[in-house]
C-alpha cells in the first residue's frame, strides 16, 4: 500500500482489507449531512445516523431517487451527469471519496464515513460505496455521487469464530428491485431490496454458498470477490476464490498452494436460486486453473466475445523456496464452452492490483511490489507498453484514457495524483510527458492508502 508502509506481495496485498480488519476495531456507522462551500462534504459520526433527504449547508436536497425528483425507485439516473472518478481513501479509524471531476479537473464533492475500509462499487445504474467496517452499503445519488440516498446492513445473523465483520465487497443490481451482495467473511449472499429508502435496513434474504466449501479449505469460507451480471442470460456469476486463508504466515505472508480451485458459480436473478454451469467445483461451478483471485482486481464480463477474465494473485509453491509463486496470471472462462484458459502467466510480477479492461484489445494492469502498470491487448500473451511511474487505482473513461490516481511525495509529504494515461498500440511505448496529471490531494486527509477508483457515470 504505497505511503502506508512495507507492500507485501501475495495474500496481504490481495486482501488487504481482510487483513486490516483483522487488527481494527468497527465503530458504529449511519450518515449526517454537512455543508463546506463548493465541495459538499457528507459525514458520518459514531452514533449517527442517515438522515434521507437532509439539506446541506449549501447545493439542493438529496434526492432518493438518483436527483430526477420523481418518485424513489430502485434505480437512480444518471444523464448529463459529469463523468467523474470515485476515489476512495482508507486510513485507521476515517474513510472517504472524493468524487473527482474529469473535465474541471477539481472535487465536486466528498462523502466521510468511519472506518479504515471503505470501497465503490459502480457496476449497474447506481454507484455504491461499501463501509466494510460497519458491515454497511450506502446507495449514492446517482447525480452526486457522494450524497448516500439509502443504507443496508448487512451483518446478518451468520458471525464466524472470533466476530469478524462480514466485509461487504461488491453489489450486482440486475434489476431495479434487487441488489446481490458478496461478503468476503461469509458464505451466504445478502440479498436486499434496492427500492427500500432508509438507515442500515435489513437485507431482504440470504443465500447461502456453504456446500460450495472445498475439502481441504480449512477456513472453512468460499472466499466470494467479485460478481458480474450477463443480462442475456439472466445470471449473476460469482467468483469463488477458494482458498485456505490458515495457510498465510511468515516469511513471506503469501497464501500456499493448496489442492483447492477458484471456481465460477452462477444465480439466476429471475428466482435468487444457484444453477449448475455442469463444471468440476461443487455445485456444478467451473473450476480455474489459477490461485487466489484478487479483491481488488473485478471479474470482467467481456460481452463481445462471451468470456469472463479473472485475475489472480497466485501462491506460494509449498515445495519451492519463500516468494516462489506460481499460478499468478489472468484466464479466460468461455461462457459457451465452458472451457478455462490461462491468456498470460504474470508469476515474474508484483501482486495483482487494478485489472482495467476496455475492450478486447485494450486493457491494463497494475502491480504492486514493486509498483508497476502495463498496458495489455488480451488477445495476446506478453504484456504491452509500462506506463511511467505506474498508477495504483485505476478506471477508463471510454475515450481511450486510463483514469486513475498514485500515492506519491508532494512538497515533501504524502500525497495522491490524479492521472489520465492515453491508451498505445499494441508494441508501442508510452513517454512520462504522456502522462497528465489532472490534479492532486483530493481528499480532505490523504495521508491513507488508496481504496479503490471508478469513473462513474460509467463509460
Amino acid at each position: 500500500m504505497a505511503g502506508a508502509g512495507v507492500r507485501r506481495p501475495g495474500y496481504i496485498m490481495n486482501h488487504r482489507r481482510f487483513a486490516v480488519a483483522l487488527v481494527l476495531g468497527a465503530p458504529f456507522g449511519g450518515f449526517w449531512a454537512a455543508g463546506c462551500g463548493d465541495d459538499e462534504v457528507f459525514r458520518d459520526t459514531d452514533a449517527g445516523s442517515f438522515e434521507a433527504g437532509a439539506v446541506p449547508e449549501t447545493g439542493t436536497p438529496t434526492q432518493p431517487d438518483g436527483g430526477d425528483g420523481s418518485a424513489p425507485s430502485g434505480c437512480g439516473s444518471s444523464t448529463g451527469a459529469p463523468q467523474r472518478l470515485l476515489l476512495t481513501i482508507n486510513n485507521l479509524g476515517k474513510s472517504e471519496l472524493a468524487a473527482f471531476n474529469i473535465a474541471t479537473k477539481s472535487v465536486d464533492g466528498r462523502f466521510a464515513f468511519s472506518g479504515g475500509l471503505g470501497a465503490t462499487s459502480s457496476l449497474g445504474t447506481d454507484p455504491y460505496v461499501f463501509e466494510q467496517d460497519n458491515d454497511l452499503i450506502a446507495r449514492m445519488n446517482a447525480q452526486r455521487p457522494w450524497e448516500p440516498v439509502s443504507t443496508w446492513s448487512v451483518a446478518g445473523s451468520d458471525p464466524i469464530d472470533g466476530g469478524a465483520k462480514a466485509q461487504p465487497i461488491g453489489i450486482v443490481v440486475p434489476t431495479c428491485e434487487k441488489g446481490f451482495v458478496l461478503r468476503f467473511n461469509r458464505n451466504k449472499v445478502a440479498v436486499i431490496d434496492t427500492n427500500e429508502h432508509g438507515d442500515a435496513s435489513a437485507a431482504e434474504s440470504y443465500l447461502d454458498l456453504a456446500s460450495m466449501v472445498q475439502p481441504g479449505d480449512d477456513d472453512g469460507l468460499v472466499d466470494m470477490t467479485s460478481a458480474v451480471y450477463v443480462a442475456k442470460e439472466k445470471r449473476v456469476y460469482v467468483l469463488l476464490g477458494n482458498y485456505d486463508r490458515t495457510t498465510v504466515g511468515p516469511p513471506d505472508y503469501s497464501l500456499q498452494c493448496k489442492s483447492t480451485r477458484a471456481s465460477i458459480v452462477a444465480i439466476d436473478s429471475t428466482n435468487g436460486q444457484l444453477v449448475s454451469l455442469g463444471g468440476t467445483a461443487p455445485g456444478g461451478g467451473i473450476a480455474l486453473e489459477g490461485y487466489n483471485p484478487t479483491v481488488t482486481a473485478p471479474l470482467v464480463y467481456d460481452a463481445a466475445r462471451e468470456r469472463l477474465l479473472v485475475f489472480q494473485g497466485g501462491c506460494t509453491d509449498p515445495g519451492g523456496a519463500p516468494f516462489n509463486i506460481i499460478k499468478r496470471g489472468v484466464e479466460e472462462i468461455d461462457l459457451a464452452t465452458r472451457k478455462v484458459k490461462t491468456l498470460i502467466q504474470l508469476n515474474d510480477k508484483g501482486f495483482p492490483g487494478t485489472f482495467v479492461f476496455m475492450d478486447g484489445n485494450r486493457a491494463a494492469l497494475t502491480f504492486f511490489f514493486p509498483n508497476q502498470a502495463f498496458f495489455w491487448n488480451p488477445s495476446q500473451s506478453t504484456l504491452g507498453a509500462e506506463i511511467p511511474g505506474s498508477i495504483d487505482s485505476a478506471s477508463h473513461d471510454g475515450k481511450g484514457n486510463l483514469i486513475g490516481a498514485r500515492k506519491t511525495k508532494i512538497d515533501g509529504g504524502d500525497g495522491i495524483e490524479v492521472l489520465s494515461v492515453p491508451f498505445v498500440a499494441d508494441g508501442g511505448t508510452i513517454d512520462a510527458a504522456a502522462v497528465q496529471k489532472l490534479g492532486e490531494n483530493p481528499f480532505t486527509d490523504n495521508t491513507g492508502y488508496l481504496g479503490g477508483a471508478e469513473v462513474w457515470p460509467r463509460p
